[in-house]
């Protein structure tokens, strides 16, 4: 068998002749002989830029985050005031309004739906129970 190395230490190829081993059982006219396909990958140069981006404190996934959880929040105190005035107790009326005024704007325009119709409502919660 002829061996001949291959450019820029791609490593030994061998040569047709005799068809012994692997290659012949499939088939096949030569082979290449690697180290390790692992080392054959080349790894991209990594973006700063983008790094910085994913650590980003205002990021869009972290602010959508943030506002899913503000929402339920505020779903969850506006169970508590139904409860509340269901039990005949007073309403806390100034967490629900610290709560809305407090929610952070999500990137995602179909949460921004969500998020609005939930400060709608606790708006009107706290107009209906303020004028009483």
């Amino acid at each position: 068998m002829t061996r001949v190395s291959g450019l820029r230490g791609s490593g030994p190829v061998g040569g047709i002749g005799g068809r012994t081993g692997p290659a012949a059982a499939a088939g096949g006219g030569f082979t290449i002989t690697t180290q390790s396909q692992q080392a054959a990958i080349a790894v991209a140069p990594v973006d700063m830029a983008g790094l910085i981006s994913l650590q980003d404190e205002d990021g869009p996934v972290r602010r959508d985050r943030a506002a899913h959880r503000a929402g339920e929040q505020t779903l969850g105190s506006l169970a508590a005031l139904q409860a509340a005035l269901l039990g005949g107790a007073r309403p806390d009326l100034d967490t629900l309004r610290q709560m809305i005024e407090n929610m952070p704007r999500p990137a995602d325009p179909a949460l921004q739906t969500v998020i609005g119709a939930i400060r709608l409502r606790a708006r009107v919660e706290l107009a209906r129970h303020e004028r009483l």
